[in-house]
């Protein structure tokens, strides 16, 4: 599945329901060795809560799951582009999904209009952890 940007955003966009894009919420699609889907977990209803709290306790969890290597992190927002916020939460997912030993997959924005992945620096390739 991870290995087709285009795949990944179709299942990101089924995982993700209109209801989590209108209220804004943060989907972490669990992933087997190899990339596989597991399990989709979407937090909705943050409530102001900090998303990069959320991936932290998150990424907590699945760093303890057997047959879990990581994830991909889905960003469910109403509208909007890409924006600094997104590339702040991305690139804090790829620090802390390093420092467990968690392979981040890719990072897809999810809104009303569509899925976007966000980009990964020409010449660079997503960051994997040990795992």
């Amino acid at each position: 599945m991870l290995d087709d940007p285009v795949l990944t955003a179709d299942v990101v966009d089924l995982v993700v329901n209109d209801a989590d894009r209108s209220a804004g919420a943060i989907g972490f699609l669990l992933c087997r060795g190899g990339g596989t889907l597991a399990q989709p977990v979407v937090v909705g209803d943050l409530h102001g809560e900090d998303p990069v709290r959320v991936l932290d306790r998150m990424v907590e969890v699945v760093a303890h799951l057997p047959d879990t290597p990581g994830f991909v992190l889905a960003i469910a927002r109403a509208r909007g582009l890409v924006g600094d916020a997104d590339r702040r939460l991305h690139q804090h997912a790829l620090d802390a999904c390093a420092r467990a030993g968690l392979t981040l997959w890719g990072t897809y924005l999810a809104t009303h209009a569509g899925v976007t992945p966000l980009p990964v620096a020409l010449g660079l390739s997503p960051r994997t952890g040990a795992a």
